[in-house]
């Protein structure tokens, strides 16, 4: 009795590696059809994905252009002259939006009243024109109303304008690298680890952007929002498609990428309400502490486990007790007989890279060592690339309107949460890859009709523009789904963490499409991106269907499958 109590691990039944595998798998399929278990990781990865709706677009209203802005001369100040006179003498006739003023003498105009210095100007710029210089050379831009936006707080605009666009530019880059090393890091130490290091990031990053005095550190800020963007999506999504039956699979994966439009407009709605954007930033900023709950509540994901032969851990998340099991290790092959001097010497240290290889970097190989995997990786990254792309491209074109910025985040809001409900009545009939090629070929032609809509009709040319938004956003949802689906569980968030940087290639690239091509034509950014989402939706048909409910664990048997599976009705 006493050697029992020291030694519980003889009490254990003895079980084989491959039983016990058997045993959780089965285990986790059952748990996973529904109840308790998979609700609670619906909502728990639901709650970060409505978090990035709010911050990936709360640059249209913390950063948006100023309704009105003006050169503010000092000297003029000092005068009794009304705003109206002051604006009026130094930009009168200029169209820059008070980036530049008129060079006068204000100190001498500033000792006359207003008629006569307005007599005095005229008089002048009859015999000689006047030059027009930086509104920094003689004062400083004013603006109606400088708390709504953080471009009067470090006076981006004219000259610095591009500063501005930088802090968008710094989201995307953030997630470009997010996406990337939380992807490994998911892969190596697990779902919950990476998504606790993005929770942290998010909060540091939010708590940066709401009280940072200077601008750097503000675009630091957005920085680590956009690598903890990737650090909570990747490894939540991960955790519906590891752990959850193909049943609730497909609507779930679905539902929890239309989160995202319903945080973009609940920040319409709040942005709304609370004009001051710091006061803003800080609304946003208060609910990414329930990320603090998340991860405490947040079990690892147990199809990781068991591929990392953690199958202790594994029993008790679905058993909910300690396991009782005691695995026996699967036999070790014999090791070769010596035939000559040189295999009797001993083996050396794995050198550095041979550590890297087998260690960080192991994933990564894997993802491009074999042919048909990389094969399908590189169709990946394409059409990741293309569906970031034109996405960005749709909505900064529809931005151009002339409408307000809060209805047209929640405009665009309500055109993706449909655009996400309808691949889920697709998935069920069509399968995943027929699915993501009708969704881009729809997108395509939508994006191309607008060459065959006169330039006049604006109408028109945004409803086919918004037609296109909404073939590209079901297609992000869909193409996340079917690429998670595409690789085994030991490279599967190397895979999408890849894809992802690819896709924030395009998100980069999509203001440079609209700014620098839009302005040698308004058509060519649509036709761009509807001849690459038609290529991608061809390149399609070359990846396999994964519609059966069948994951694939291992590098090798997701080579050695066949490439077209029947589809599983779900």
């Amino acid at each position: 009795m006493t050697q029992s109590k020291e030694n519980p691990e003889k009490n254990r039944e003895v079980i084989s590696e491959e039983s016990m595998k058997d045993l959780l798998t089965k285990q986790l399929e059952v748990v996973g059809s529904g109840g308790a278990f998979v609700w609670a990781i619906f909502f728990l990865c639901v709650t970060p994905n409505i978090l990035n709706g709010f911050h990936v677009s709360s640059y249209t209203l913390l950063g948006h252009l100023p309704d009105d802005q003006w050169c503010g001369i000092p000297e003029l100040h000092a005068t009794n002259w009304t705003l109206a006179q002051q604006r009026e003498i130094a930009g009168k006739g200029l169209d820059s939006g008070g980036c530049t003023v008129w060079d006068w003498n204000y100190g001498h105009l500033a000792k006359m009243s207003y008629e006569a210095a307005r007599n005095h100007t005229s008089h002048l710029s009859q015999i000689s024109q006047p030059a027009e210089v930086s509104c920094r050379v003689k004062g400083q831009h004013e603006f109606a109303h400088p708390e709504t936006t953080f471009v009067a707080d470090w006076d981006l605009t004219c000259d610095r304008s591009i500063q501005r666009t930088s802090a968008q530019v710094s989201i995307s880059l953030g997630k470009f690298c997010g996406s990337f090393s939380f992807g490994i890091l998911a892969d190596k130490f697990g779902r919950k680890t990476s998504f606790t290091l993005g929770a942290a990031f998010f909060i540091v990053g939010s708590f940066f952007c709401s009280f940072s005095p200077w601008y750097s550190l503000f675009l630091a800020g957005r920085f680590a929002l956009g690598a903890a963007s990737s650090g909570l999506f990747y490894p939540a999504f991960t955790m519906i498609v590891e752990n959850i039956c193909l049943k609730h699979r497909s609507w779930m994966s679905i539902a929890f990428s239309a989160s995202y439009p319903v945080g973009m407009i609940i920040l319409a709605i709040v942005g709304y309400l609370i004009q001051p954007w710091r006061h803003l930033q800080l609304a946003l900023t208060i609910p990414s502490l329930l990320l603090i709950l998340n991860c405490y509540l947040m079990v690892e994901s147990p199809r990781w486990l068991i591929t990392n032969q953690r199958y202790d851990r594994v029993y008790k998340i679905l058993f909910r007790q300690p396991s009782h099991y005691q695995v026996q290790p699967a036999a070790a092959a014999p090791s070769p007989v010596a035939s000559d001097k040189k295999s009797l010497e001993p083996v050396e240290g794995f050198s550095f890279g041979q550590k890297l290889k087998n260690g960080p970097l192991k994933s990564i190989i894997e993802l491009y060592a074999n042919g048909r995997v990389r094969r399908m990786i590189f169709a990946s990254y394409f059409m990741f690339c293309v569906t970031s792309l034109s996405y960005y491209v749709t909505a900064l074109n529809a931005a151009n309107l002339s409408v307000s910025r809060y209805l047209y985040i929640i405009g665009t809001g309500l055109v993706d949460i449909p655009s996400y409900l309808v691949p889920v009545i697709m998935l069920r009939f069509t399968g995943r890859r027929l699915t993501t090629m009708f969704l881009f070929m729809w997108t395509g032609v939508s994006l191309l009709l607008v060459l065959a809509v006169p330039a006049g009709s604006t109408t028109w040319i945004v409803a086919f523009a918004m037609l296109g938004r909404f073939g590209i956003s079901a297609t992000y949802s869909v193409v996340t789904l079917y690429t998670a689906e595409l690789y085994p569980t030991q490279i599967r968030n190397s895979a999408l963490g890849t894809c992802s940087t690819f896709a924030h290639v395009g998100s980069i690239s999509a203001p440079y499409v609209v700014d620098v091509l839009g302005a040698l034509g308004w058509y060519i950014p649509t036709t761009i991106c509807g001849c690459c989402v038609l290529v991608a939706g061809l390149l399609t048909l070359t990846l396999p269907e994964t519609g059966t409910g069948k994951l694939s664990d291992k590098v090798e048997s997701s080579a050695s499958s066949t490439p077209t599976e029947p589809v599983e009705k779900q």
